[in-house]
């Protein structure tokens, strides 16, 4: 942390914990570190007090979601994060999903409220995969029109999905 002269006024060690996006110094100056867990983007949350200790470390231990980039710690202690979800290729053909030749990873958000020192509960969750629609088979449940449901995805329209571990869907 420096300050408007350019002096430093607090330092946080980050041991083989590389930034996954960048870290957030609360009102109660504590610091939440969103850090690279063994997944290439994220997926490691660290909150330090001031001295340096480590209050919490969460690694997201599903193997359906995976951490990316930014978080929002909010005023409640919670903290929002972005995650891709799997979405298998059988998944997707089944809702109505052409031209695919694995596995999909669509955004989910999640809201995690802390537990212990290492852990966390999800108490809110939202999926864009929820919000799909298709115009390829009528006997599906998100089949509709797509021009008359703009608040909805088109589930075959571009990769609907990320870069995980490299490769992209």
């Amino acid at each position: 942390l420096i300050d408007i002269d350019g002096n430093n006024v607090n330092v946080w060690e980050h041991n083989n914990c590389k930034p996954a996006s960048i870290a957030y110094l609360l009102s109660d100056s504590t610091l939440i570190y969103p850090c690279l867990s063994s997944r290439p983007i994220g997926g490691r949350i660290i909150k330090y007090d001031w001295t340096g200790e480590i209050l919490w470390d969460y690694t997201h231990p599903n193997d359906n979601h995976t951490l990316h980039h930014d978080i929002e710690p909010l005023p409640n202690g919670n903290i929002l994060v972005l995650a891709w979800e799997v979405i298998t290729l059988e998944e997707a053909t089944s809702m109505g999903r052409q031209n695919i030749e694995g596995e999909m990873w669509p955004q989910v958000i999640l809201e995690l409220q802390p537990v212990n020192f290492n852990d966390a509960e999800v108490v809110w969750e939202w999926h864009s995969w929820d919000h799909t629609i298709q115009d390829v088979d009528s006997t599906l449940t998100n089949y509709g029109i797509i021009s008359e449901h703009p608040e909805l995805i088109d589930i075959n329209i571009g990769n609907l999905g990320g870069t995980h571990q490299g490769e992209t869907y």
